[in-house]
Formats: structure tokens, sequence, C-alpha cells
């Protein structure tokens, strides 16, 4: 299966492929009406805007570093995830945009193994039953991924941080493919790069992907760029993620959009291009 990821409304009625992912919110903290039909794209706890406007609610390391965008390795605010009133909202948002259509979870855990060490993770933690952070953390991103499935009707994907190293997505995110499993309907791992140049490391973490998730039910999509990507090299590297994936989708601005859909004709049919890694 094959499609596109957009933020362009009109884009996203063309009906490029057989799936298309819509950001219905973005970690800037944009939000756009969800689109019938789509699989809409949510935030959770990356949220720029929130960050900035109540910096108090932002994931925090046990030193006071705040997840925001000007912290180092940090692209956006990442809120925390035990904020209770934040947590209220965003299942309330998946209710509404589960109504309408399949959905997307991203940025769905903590924003690296240092946090969160807020006084009210620190007391929740204190008060679990759990011996480590690492087992808490899990839990916590595990009990809230099961309350987002009872508010969506359709299936629910869940994104995952791209590293397919067994146990270095709980520790670094809170995020266990294992627990989330019974709750989603498949995983997006995002591999995106500026032209592919080489592309043997996306193959690799596909393929690390499929032994990580192997023997449990959600489906696997990888995600890749398609912005000023020469097509023959897009369309062998599909070719090459095929045997790990059950579907792909593209990153598509308007202007890539015969790319993408030429790419997707041109796989389908069986073309193969000289593609060197």
């Amino acid at each position: 299966m094959y499609g596109m990821l957009t933020a362009d409304r009109d884009l996203a009625r063309a009906e490029i492929g057989t799936v298309t992912h819509f950001f219905a919110d973005s970690v800037d903290g944009t939000r756009r009406e969800p689109l019938p039909g789509a699989v809409n794209s949510v935030a959770c706890w990356g949220d720029t805007a929130t960050v900035r406007d109540e910096p108090a609610r932002a994931a925090v390391t046990a030193d006071g570093t705040r997840a925001t965008p000007d912290a180092e390795g940090h692209d956006w605010g990442t809120v925390c995830p035990t904020d209770p009133d934040y947590r209220d909202k965003l299942l309330e948002r998946l209710e509404r945009v589960g109504a309408v259509g399949d959905v997307r979870l991203t940025t769905p855990g903590f924003p690296g193994a240092s946090f969160c060490h807020c006084e009210r993770c620190d007391r929740e933690f204190a008060a679990s039953d759990h011996e480590d952070r690492d087992t808490w953390r899990t839990a916590v991103i595990a009990d809230f991924v099961a309350a987002a499935a009872e508010r969506v009707e359709g299936d629910l994907l869940a994104t995952l941080y791209p590293d397919p190293y067994p146990g270095n997505l709980r520790e670094r995110a809170g995020v266990d493919p294992g627990s989330l499993a019974p709750f989603v309907d498949g995983f997006v791992v995002p591999l995106c790069g500026v032209g592919y140049g080489t592309t043997y490391w996306v193959e690799s973490l596909a393929r690390g992907f499929a032994h990580e998730l192997e023997g449990l039910e959600p489906e696997l999509t990888i995600q890749l760029s398609a912005d000023g990507v020469d097509p023959d090299r897009l369309v062998g590297l599909t070719q090459q993620l095929e045997a790990h994936a059950d579907a792909v989708v593209y990153g598509t601005y308007p202007a890539d959009a015969d790319t993408v859909k030429d790419v997707i004709r041109r796989v389908r049919e069986g073309d193969t291009p000289s593609l060197t890694v």
C-alpha cells in the first residue's frame, strides 16, 4: 500500500495512492479541521505553542532543562505527559478527530531519556508500584495510548522514533511497541532524508523494525521524504523497503505531487531503476 502525508488540504483530496495521512495537529501547535477518509495525524505531547505560552508545562530534566525548541537536540516544545489537564484536552481532541476517520499519533512519548523530572512526575513515580523510572514512564505512555484507543472509532496508528535497537524506544521515550500493540492497528516510522544520497541506512532501519515488531499484530508503515528527491532513487528505495513494510507513505508538498504519483505508478508496475547506494 502506498500513499502520502501532507498538510495541504487540496492535495490531500487528490487521492494519490491508496492512503492519505493528513496533518490535523502539528508539533508547532497548528490545529486544522480533520479530513474525512484520511489518517489524521495528531501531535500528542509535542506542542511548541503551548510550551511557549506556558513554559511550566514543558517536560523537564533533573537539572532543570525544559523540553523547548531552544534546548539542545529538540526541534519543538514537548508538554509533560503526566499533565492531567493537557491529557484530558488531548483525549477530547482525539475523540473529535477519531469520529471523522482513522488517527495517527505523533510524538506519543517523553522527549528524551532524561525527561521528565517535574515535581508531579517525581511524586507519581514515587507513589507507583514500579521499581525503576523507565518502567513507570512506559506505563504512563501505554495508559495514554489505551485511553486514546477508546476514543477513536477507526484505526489508531502510533509513530515510533526511528531507533529499532531492542529496548531503545523504551529507554528513550517510554514507548514500548509490545505494550502498545494491543491498542493500535499500526506503527509508523519516519525515515526521512534530504535527497537520499545513500539509502543503505533506510533499508537497515526498516529491516530492524521489521525484526523488532515481528510477532506483533499492528502493521508497519514507513514514511519517506519526497521533497527534492530524484524519482528514480525514490522508486528504487521504495522497492528496497517492500520486504520489510506493509505500507510506504511519502511526505508530499504540492510541488512534489506529480513525482509521488509517478513513483507510486512505477513501483506498482515493477519499474526497476539503477540505484547506487
